[in-house]
């Protein structure tokens, strides 16, 4: 959105002014809210794989979900500001149910298994975020995240094999 004054006919006399929630749809606010909440949720499953997993392919594909995620966690955050969408608290309670509990390879397997589940159903949105959306930012960030979690998908199917 640009705000102009009365001579708004000569250049240099618009100035960019932060959006707000209420310029979004409520498809690119739902997709910004839901997309911070699994980023979220991805680093916190990133830190556990670091902590329990057996293997030096889980530890990898950990870390690779901690550095990924964070880096498009702090994309996120940022254009959630500019289009003034507050984002939801970042709570490690919202990990997947009985992981925390598992050990060894049982964990590395329960691991893999919960982030293909949830990368398939975050590729699925992030494709109809960058295909449907109506914001121009909000559906550029989508896209340009599109290969990171097709990568993370072919990395934690990986793991399970």
């Amino acid at each position: 959105m640009q705000i102009c004054t009365h001579a708004a006919a000569r250049p240099g006399r618009c100035f960019a002014q932060p959006g707000n929630a209420q310029s979004l749809t409520s498809q690119d606010r739902t997709f910004i809210e839901d997309a911070a909440k699994g980023g979220m949720m991805e680093v916190h499953m990133g830190r556990l794989g670091l902590q329990k997993g057996s293997s030096n392919e889980v530890k990898t594909f950990s870390q690779r979900l901690i550095d990924d995620h964070s880096k498009g966690n702090n994309e996120l955050a940022m254009l959630a500001k500019k289009k003034g969408v507050t984002l939801p608290a970042d709570e490690p309670a919202n990990m997947p149910k009985g992981l925390e509990s598992t050990s060894g390879q049982t964990f590395d397997m329960a691991l893999a298994k919960i982030a293909t589940d949830d990368h398939e159903k975050d590729i699925k949105a992030f494709e109809k975020e960058a295909n449907s959306g109506s914001d121009p930012d909000v559906k550029e960030w989508a896209s340009k995240m599109l290969p990171t979690l097709h990568a993370h998908l072919d990395a934690a199917k990986a793991v399970t094999k």
